[in-house]
């Protein structure tokens, strides 16, 4: 048989010949973005974008809580919310999780009371309002004093009166203020990434 022929000429069979090839593996590309980042790592927090997005946010929020709204806990949720805000403007790519959105959130909290607690002692150094938080704190020990007529709760409420006292009410006030303010900016996060993976949907 010559090639070329496409039947045989003696019993009119066809003549099929079938070449195996390698089998062809397409390897996709991996979609890279401005900063470049690939696919892969699109769901994992960027924390070189997360840390001054994280800031920016704790900054603003520390400075809600000096107006009569923000501290009634409105800038710490707002820690959270501009967190996830500012991030999403710094990296666009992928997609955020509840979880991703507490953490971040969590993250511009402790930013935030670090810049609360900072401003507070330059309010107090400056415009000397050492006092007046004293007195504040002496007055509600007092309150306290007057409902009880316990002995060892009175014991208790003269140390809180003295200096050391005075300085441990200060110590657990910040302690609690720095957990509310963790739990509050972590609940903001996680809220506001589920409505921006809404509104991305």
């Amino acid at each position: 048989m010559e090639d070329g022929t496409a039947f045989c000429p003696s019993c009119s069979a066809p003549q099929i010949r079938v070449t195996a090839t390698a089998p062809i593996t397409e390897t996709l590309p991996s979609v890279a973005t401005s900063q470049g980042e690939s696919f892969p790592e699109a769901n994992a927090i960027q924390w070189s974008q997360a840390l001054p997005s994280a800031a920016l946010a704790g900054l603003i929020a520390a400075c809600l809580m000096f107006i009569p709204l923000g501290a009634f806990g409105l800038g710490m949720i707002a820690a959270g919310v501009f967190a996830l805000v500012f991030y999403r403007r710094r990296h666009s790519f992928g997609h955020l999780t509840p979880g991703m959105g507490a953490r971040l959130g969590a993250l511009s909290g402790t930013f935030g009371f670090a810049f609360f607690a900072v401003f507070t002692a330059i309010e107090v150094l400056v415009f000397h309002s050492g006092g007046q938080l004293r007195a504040a704190l002496l007055e509600a020990v007092q309150q306290s004093a007057s409902r009880t007529s316990d002995p060892q709760a009175q014991q208790v409420l003269d140390y809180l009166k003295s200096p050391p006292g005075l300085a441990l009410v200060m110590g657990i006030g910040l302690a609690v203020t720095f957990v509310i303010f963790l739990l509050l900016s972590s609940a903001g996060g996680a809220v506001t990434a589920v409505l921006l993976r809404r509104r991305e949907k």
